[in-house]
């Protein structure tokens, strides 16, 4: 039985499929935090009163036995989801003769009746934004402070966006167009961005602002930059997530460290970094298995 309720925040994305229908859109969520066994850990610890490190490492063992039940064979039901085996691709004849280069062992893994029920009280809310990417979008955002790309970053720092036509002008091509920081949780702007280091098409820097306190974020970068002899009639905000094909959604969750050498330093975290698969988590999907 659900106990909460939860928001599901999505943006409009043109439907490429349908090359006959022009006014076909889909969805594209705005997620939050990329979730690792450290961040869960940390809930669990929250809410309970076992250990840290003990919470770690009885997740990270949990994660191991799964893969092992399944590579031996066996299909696992943890409760909030279902795990089989499965073997892809057609055999040509009886004999059953495989090919490793396209019978390749994956797993279905779907959710609970539970896990669907609590899904059920999901609300589905626009966002108001309809994404025209044009071949734009961002492909890595690094932590000069630290050189990172798993989305960490420092505040009072720059950091080193890489992509296509994220260049960000005004309409006419001047200045830097419109890059901002807004809050995800009130969705309020928390704090623009003056100027830049570097502004090229390929390649944006700028200094993340030192007064962004604890929170989520996401950065837009709204720009009317196509080419270099060619801009936009309306702007194209570009929104960073390097996981998804939607390419466009920017999230940064701004925290004090808890880092036991420095605790006077900042940690952010981009809501999109770099994907940590610690823990096999999809819905409906496949995973390969390494």
């Amino acid at each position: 039985m659900a106990t909460k309720s939860y928001k599901w925040f999505f943006d409009l994305t043109e439907n490429l499929l349908t090359k006959d229908v022009t006014n076909d859109y889909i969805a594209t969520v705005k997620t939050l935090l990329p979730k690792t066994v450290d961040n869960l850990a940390d809930d669990i610890v929250k809410e309970t009163a076992y250990n840290r490190e003990t919470v770690i490492g009885v997740i990270t063992l949990y994660d191991k036995k799964i893969i092992e039940s399944v590579c031996q064979g066996n299909t696992v039901n943890t409760g909030s989801t279902l795990y089989a085996p499965a073997l892809p691709g057609s055999f040509i004849g009886t004999d059953g003769v495989v090919d490793r280069t396209k019978h390749k062992p994956y797993v279905n893994i779907n959710p609970s009746t539970g896990f669907r029920k609590e899904l059920e009280t999901v609300l589905p809310v626009f966002s108001g934004n309809v994404l025209d990417s044009g071949g734009a979008y961002i492909g890595l955002v690094t932590d000069s402070a630290t050189g990172r790309t798993d989305g960490f970053m420092t505040p009072g720092n720059t950091i080193d966006i890489t992509g296509k036509k994220i260049r960000s002008l005004n309409a006419d091509g001047s200045g830097i167009g419109s890059i901002k920081f807004v809050n995800v949780e009130t969705d309020a702007m928390a704090a623009t961005i003056a100027s830049l280091t570097i502004n090229d098409p390929g390649r944006v820097i700028l200094v993340v602002p030192a007064s962004l306190t604890d929170g989520t974020y996401r950065l837009e970068i709204e720009t009317y930059y196509s080419n270099n002899n060619t801009f936009l009639k309306s702007p194209r905000t570009l929104i960073y997530t390097p996981f998804t094909s939607a390419r466009f959604q920017v999230a940064v969750a701004v925290a004090k460290m808890k880092d036991r050498e420095n605790s006077n330093g900042f940690q952010q975290i981009f809501s999109y970094g770099s994907r940590k698969c610690s823990s096999m988590a999809a819905i409906g999907g496949h995973l390969l298995l390494p």
